[in-house]
């Protein structure tokens, strides 16, 4: 099969209905452009276009480039590049700090940049593009984006100051710098620094006492249909309660853009302390049977329990009480151990019915009503093209249509590779895509996420979509596309429209043909107004329903990557049900890979462990740990597993 394409006819430029995406989404990044018939056609006016290596965030240059391997590669840790030396490539840390820095240079530098000396800069203020700098100085407030007084000022329209003649911060713009802010990877532990207590544990018994005192006052009817999710893990781990918000709010959201329900379902506490939830599948959806890769599933939370490393079936009076009122062998899962599976790949495409064997096109068209053709031939699209992302070099067309089987809106975008950058500004109408993602909103108004490739065959993850968290920095549906949308859409600002009106004659536009390039390439106002009604319309009124905040980072990807940071003591006793001086005591019992985590005269606070490598340990380890507990992981696993 060929690339995507979109061909020119006679009088009216038409595009096939195929799989396409969301809307300037900051992860495609590209060096260059391959003009595969070497020759620069005739323009009355050039794109300008930056130096594609001038950023460091550009993961096509040299010097950052990532790990060409699929998928989370636990033997290239952040910032390696597989093949070559660990110190060609840029950590993701930096990466992201380094966008977040950028945005504030770019946006306030005019006033309080590097170049101009204290006496010259606002305020004496000439460091804004230093994000330690402004933490040290109280400009920004670590894991508190909203009372960080750099992005108040941004979101009140104070800076640049009214008048001033600059710019308005783009509110994409303000969202991955508040992102950055938010993000307790970035933090050194905050917000749970100082709330350890040593008789902090929730065993597996406790557990399973919890969830049946809460089944007992449950209809009998409906106990099928019950199951429990828990945070109890990181309250052993050491985070106390309070200090669960972000946690939760990730799990409420995780559910709700895992729904494929109409109305914004709810999770009920099954504790004093809100570390254990109750949700009702029947609230989501879940209660059905599903398909994932082709292997079927009776309901949503088995699926999720098949991919679950850590979902292990308990037996024991407490626990065999908890199954036969659950009918389920798994009625409780930890948050985040659920979120590191079901909001990635084919899992998730399978929750939320997208077929992964049909082309990304026959879901536009047959999933979601569309007619791509019908809706640009009537001017019922809009599109805008453009060079300039935060981190993307390389032309991008965004563009919207409406739902037709249901209220709701669907953004596409086309990305474009080295070996077939049809540029959109030779041809406005006419392009060769590389590969497409799609952002759409759900019948509850959250939103869902595809990425194809060049066939336009539905994928796990891209290679042109770019994530710096991700350790080969491939994008991965949805986390990746969530982190980037945390607050909705992203507006673009249009340049093809104008170029090529300018260029009308030169690119071979008749009158039609501009008629139709006005209709479709609308402008920037009206643009951003169709965004900010989508974002608000849907996405954040889903939000506010949902009693889940509108601004700052996105915590579904900060819990599945803080999951998959590198693990200490304290995390792994609390996914093992211990606390850390009971998980230093037995440790030795353990997998030797396990026992670089214990204290040590040099290492008071004990090593770190690959969270993959540890994962490997797993089951392992809790047979052992849990074999003198009242309810125990099945000894028929454990026996299987340890050869006894």
């Amino acid at each position: 099969m060929t690339k995507q394409s979109v061909t020119r006819h006679f009088n009216k430029r038409t595009m096939p209905s195929f799989g396409i995406g969301f809307g300037a989404a900051v992860l495609a990044l590209a060096c260059g452009a391959d003009d595969s018939n070497n020759r620069e056609p005739p323009k009355l006016v050039d794109v300008q276009r930056e130096d594609p290596c001038a950023n460091p965030l550009n993961a096509e240059c040299p010097s950052n480039q990532p790990s060409n391997d699929v998928g989370r590669d636990p033997s290239t840790g952040p910032g390696t590049n597989a093949g070559g030396p660990a110190d060609k490539a840029t950590p993701p840390a930096d990466l992201d700090k380094a966008a977040a820095e950028n945005v504030l240079k770019s946006a306030c530098g005019y006033c309080h940049g590097p170049a101009l000396t204290q006496a010259q800069a606002q305020a004496g203020m000439n460091f804004i593009d230093d994000i330690d700098k402004l933490v040290e100085t109280g400009k920004i407030l670590p894991m508190n984006s909203a009372g960080s007084k750099v992005i108040q000022r941004m979101v009140r329209g104070q800076m640049p100051p009214p008048g001033s003649g600059y710019p308005l911060v783009p509110k994409a713009d303000i969202d991955l710098v508040a992102a950055y802010i938010d993000n307790p990877r970035y933090w050194g532990g905050l917000p749970d620094a100082n709330c350890r207590d040593d008789n902090q544990v929730v065993s597996f018994d406790q557990l399973f006492q919890a969830v049946n005192s809460d089944l007992a006052g449950e209809d009998k009817d409906d106990r099928a249909f019950l199951r429990y999710i828990s945070l109890t893990n990181r309250f052993t781990a050491g985070v106390c309660a309070p200090a669960l918000d972000r946690e939760r709010d990730a799990l409420l959201k995780m559910l709700n853009m895992l729904s494929i329900k109409a109305k914004v379902g709810t999770m009920r506490p099954a504790n004093k302390e809100l570390t254990l939830y109750r949700i009702d599948l029947r609230d989501f959806d879940w209660d059905r049977t599903i398909q994932v890769a082709n292997t079927p599933f009776d309901d949503v939370w088995e699926a999720i329990a098949d991919a679950n490393d850590y979902a292990v079936p308990f037996v024991g009076d407490d626990a065999d009480d908890a199954k036969a009122d659950t009918a389920t062998d798994f009625p409780i899962m930890f948050a985040d151990q659920m979120m590191d599976v079901a909001v990635i790949g084919n899992l998730y495409y399978g929750i939320l019915n997208i077929d992964i064997n049909q082309p990304l096109g026959t879901f536009i068209s047959d999933g979601l009503g569309i007619n791509v053709q019908e809706d640009i031939d009537n001017d019922e699209a809009i599109r805008a093209g453009t060079t300039k992302s935060i981190i993307s070099r390389q032309d991008r067309l965004v563009e919207r249509h409406d739902i037709q089987i249901r209220n709701g809106a669907f953004w596409q975008s086309f990305d474009f590779d080295d070996n077939a950058n049809d540029s959109i500004f030779e041809d406005p109408f006419g392009f060769t895509a590389g590969g497409s993602e799609a952002i759409f909103t759900l019948p509850n108004g959250m939103l869902a996420y595809i990425i194809a490739d060049e066939n336009d065959a539905i994928v796990e993850d891209s290679n042109i979509l770019f994530d710096t968290s991700q350790d080969n920095h491939r994008a991965i549906t949805a986390v990746s596309c969530s982190g980037c949308h945390a607050t909705g859409f992203i507006p673009v600002v249009d340049e093809v429209g104008p170029i090529a009106r300018a260029n009308a004659l030169q690119i071979g536009l008749d009158r039609n043909e501009v008629e139709q390039l006005e209709s479709l390439y609308v402008k920037p106002d009206a643009f951003e107004r169709q965004v900010k009604l989508d974002s608000e319309g849907f996405y954040q009124r889903a939000l506010q329903s949902a009693e889940l905040p509108i601004q700052g980072g996105d915590p579904v990807s900060q819990v599945f990557l803080r999951f998959d940071d590198d693990m200490r003591l304290q995390d792994a006793a609390g996914d093992l049900g211990l606390t850390p001086d009971e998980l230093a005591d037995t440790i030795d019992l353990l997998d030797p890979v396990l026992s670089v985590l214990k204290p040590s005269r040099t290492r008071p606070e004990g090593g770190t462990l690959d969270r993959d490598d540890f994962t490997a340990q797993f089951v392992g380890a809790l047979c052992i740990l849990q074999d003198s507990s009242e309810n125990t992981p099945d000894p028929a696993i454990c026996d299987l597993l340890l050869g006894n």
